[in-house]
């Protein structure tokens, strides 16, 4: 956002305060001046009416006589295209010292001698960027008449009634802060804190200006646009350009002024200075009726749905805020406008500009959520414009196409609440002081109570925090003493969930892992890959730095992984990682996770030669570690297959179930992905700790060891490739009595031998406390499993 110093006398008073107090004054009110350029570097140049211009043959250059008010008028050989006499131009005279770096010096120049030079935009400190094609080769010249100019002839601030001599600061404005992308909005920040009067922002009330009727039908068609008005102008006088000073100062403020579209020209001055972006077209060029829509496609100018535009009939009038059809654009002899204003979903703003990759004035404005109240504060002021000009012949009566208006937020507040969060002791009469001057209502409710409501262009006052903030801001952070808190040295209880986590965090600990912490923000492409647990809703930022942290994250096996990469690519191949954070999703939900990773080796001693590596079995047990460290029943996880990913391995993947709900996923990182991403071979597992939180934990009490021999059967058993083992355990061993343990021992699959089949060879392990069980007590309870798998119609070998 640009502001510059010549703009702000206009509606506060400068004459004490330097440039340097205004940029201290932004700062402070946390507006980051990011830069400040002075134009003022010209020196000894004057006005000058040219009287004489003759071509010099053979050459481009033109020989002139130019007066500046002396004894002799000044010849000067000139390169520009447009040079005319009768022409008053800013004439640097022999030693000026120009913006650009030029210093002006008495030359001979095709044999012609030059005694000064006749200065264009760029040599006076206009960036090439914002001039037209026409002004990069012309000189910066007015025709006027002989009473208007001849006063101007030799005058030495010249450059000051042109705008050649403005101060622009460029400011950083923070997210929330998108009000003040309306410089009279930052006006209003700095009147407050030079306690200056400030002088009204004019707009048009249209209730003393001849009206006629307009039929014009606009549509709505999308809940995209919040608010929306339209009316139409007849126009007069558009072959008038605007005043040189103004055009200095839109150029300034980075927009190419052209001087043949003083329309536009006034557009971008009522958004600049109010923050709202203004439409205008042809009227006379709309065949049948504005339609804004999202539903349209048109290959021509690469528009396709979900994109927001405007449409006449069926043919394409605008992209909004980036691209408009040029047969709709006003021109010269365009005798009535329809103009717009329009309050749109910056999110969709934000995707549409994503896609285009520009920016303009108009987009940087539609991209912030603006105050719905800008829509017509706008409008009015660019219809004031076009009456200050004497544009305006007529006015239709506005057309309200479709009304909103944002309820005012009021906070009830007190004293303590706001001295207490901010430490430092404010009167009742300083806060006032503070806010009112910003628009805010500061009403006393009591002896230390208020009620304040914010100004309709604040969007960023929301709760009782905004409003504190916004005090402290205003007051200056640098002016409240900075004192260490008393906090009391109390021990704090910890909850039973906190405890789960610090017995988490100490298990793996204990098992030789480091703990990570990771970002929260990930690319849009990673939510689909990593959603294991199926939220629905995961959080998108309005303002992402880039599209690599657009996206709260639904897991946080992703950025572990990142991690993993990290480490493997600076040489440390073994890494054994796990993290404790909340992932936030379903607009206001948040779940607790943690997950670990493991590379390789697990134990490898190059003394004893001793080596164990990897696998999911391992990580399993530790997982199962944790669960029995709990007091969770082993026996009621059930691990599903994994559907099929590109993340993790096929075949070496299960979801873990508790009690039928989905508690975590555990297995092997894909293949393909670990050659994508240079990474180690790699086992993980996360879970959601809120269901351990919600489980019911047995108590760990010691169990006598039976003094009795225990016995153990073993079966094999063909499983069909649809059967999963842990969907039947359970039903397995209902109701036998006395086993103590069951166990896989071995899985055997041939494909050429067995059709579609696996072989599992189970261990039933058998025991009593009381008595030593005899061979029919242990045949009878074995038995009761051959019957359950009959049931099952699962094939004994």
């Amino acid at each position: 956002m640009i502001i510059t110093r010549n703009w702000l006398e206009k509606y506060l008073d400068l004459n004490n305060i330097s440039n340097g107090e205004i940029v201290e004054a932004l700062n402070k009110l946390g507006f980051e001046v990011d830069s400040i350029v002075d134009y003022n570097k010209n020196s000894n140049v004057v006005a000058g009416r040219i009287q004489v211009v003759n071509k010099i043959p053979n050459t481009h250059l033109n020989f002139c006589l130019v007066d500046t008010k002396q004894d002799l008028v000044d010849p000067i050989v000139c390169g520009a295209a447009n040079p005319v006499e009768e022409g008053y131009v800013a004439v640097a005279r022999p030693g000026a010292k120009l913006a650009n770096g030029m210093e002006i010096q008495i030359r001979e120049v095709q044999g012609y001698s030059s005694e000064g030079m006749m200065c264009s935009f760029s040599e006076l400190g206009i960036n090439d960027k914002y001039l037209t094609e026409l002004e990069q080769d012309e000189i910066v010249m007015l025709k006027l008449s002989a009473e208007e100019g001849y006063n101007l002839i030799g005058k030495e601030d010249i450059l000051t009634d042109w705008g050649f001599t403005d101060v622009a600061f460029e400011v950083d404005l923070t997210l929330n802060r998108s009000d003040c992308l309306s410089a009279y909005e930052l006006a209003r920040e700095l009147a407050a804190f030079f306690a200056q009067p400030l002088l009204p922002l004019l707009i048009e009330t249209t209730e003393q200006l001849p009206k006629y009727d307009q039929d014009l039908k606009v549509i709505i068609d999308t809940p995209e646009i919040i608010k929306g008005s339209v009316v139409n102008v007849k126009l007069q006088g558009l072959d008038q350009s605007l005043a040189l000073a103004k055009r200095v100062w839109l150029k300034i403020n980075q927009y190419c002024s052209d001087v043949t579209k003083p329309l536009e020209d006034l557009q971008i001055q009522a958004t600049i200075e109010t923050g709202q972006p203004i439409i205008v077209y042809d009227y006379h060029k709309i065949k049948t009726g504005l339609r804004i829509t999202t539903d349209y496609e048109n290959a021509e100018f690469n528009i396709t749905k979900g994109d927001l535009v405007i449409l006449d009939g069926n043919d394409f009038v605008e992209l909004v805020g980036i691209r408009v059809n040029p047969a709709y654009l006003v021109c010269p002899t365009t005798s009535e406008v329809t103009i717009m204003a329009l309050k749109v979903n910056h999110l969709l703003m934000r995707r549409q500009q994503r896609k285009v990759g520009i920016s303009n004035i108009n987009l940087q404005r539609y991209l912030k959520p603006l105050s719905s109240s800008t829509v017509n504060f706008g409008l009015g002021r660019f219809l004031m414009l076009l009456e200050e000009h004497r544009f305006l012949a007529e006015l239709s009566t506005i057309n309200y196409v479709k009304e909103y208006s944002e309820k005012p937020v009021s906070l009830a507040i007190t004293l303590p609440e706001i001295n207490a969060l901010i430490g430092h002791q404010f009167s009742k009469e300083q806060i006032k002081s503070l806010l009112t001057p910003l628009g805010f209502s500061v009403e006393s409710t009591g002896e230390r109570e208020f009620q304040i409501i914010s100004p309709a262009t604040r969007t960023d006052i929301h709760q009782k925090a905004d409003l504190i903030e916004e005090i402290t801001r205003l007051y200056g952070y640098d002016e409240i003493i900075a004192k260490p808190p008393i906090v009391p040295n109390l021990a704090k209880k910890r909850l039973a969930w906190e405890k789960t986590i610090k017995n988490f965090e100490n298990f793996l600990l204990n098992q030789g892992f480091y703990q990570a912490k990771t970002y929260s923000l990930v690319p849009q492409k990673e939510i689909e890959q990593f959603n294991f647990f199926n939220y629905k809703k995961p959080y998108q930022l309005l303002s992402p730095l880039s599209q690599e942290h657009e996206m709260m994250r639904v897991s946080l096996l992703n950025s572990l992984l990142e991690a993993v990469v990290y480490n493997n690519t600076r040489n440390n191949s073994n890494v054994k990682l796990f993290t404790v954070e909340k992932v936030y999703v379903n607009e206001g939900d948040s779940y607790y996770h943690g997950a670990f990773v493991a590379q390789n080796e697990i134990i490898n001693n190059l003394v004893t030669k001793e080596k164990i590596d990897n696998s999911f079995y391992y990580m399993k047990g530790l997982f199962e570690g944790f669960c029995a460290k709990e007091g969770l029943d082993l026996r009621t996880l059930d691990y599903h297959i994994a559907p099929a990913s590109t993340i993790y391995h096929p075949y070496q993947t299960s979801l873990i179930y508790y009690h039928n709900r989905l508690l975590g996923i555990i297995g092997a990182i894909h293949p393909q992905f670990q050659k994508e991403h240079n990474l180690n071979p790699t086992y993980f597992c996360e879970f959601q700790f809120d269901v351990i939180f919600k489980a019911n934990h047995q108590v760990v009490k010691f169990q006598e060891v039976s003094k009795f021999t225990s016995s153990s059967r073993d079966i094999s058993i063909l499983l069909k490739s649809d059967q999963q083992y842990g969907l039947i355990k359970n039903q397995i061993i209902m109701g036998v009595n006395y086993l103590t343990d069951i166990v896989v021992i071995d899985k055997y699959l041939d494909p050429q031998t067995m059709n579609d089949e696996v072989a599992l060879t189970i261990s039933f392990t058998f025991n009593n406390l009381d008595h030593q069980l005899t061979e029919q007590e242990i045949n009878l309870e074995f038995d009761k499993i051959k019957q359950h798998l009959a049931k099952l119609k699962i094939v004994i070998r």
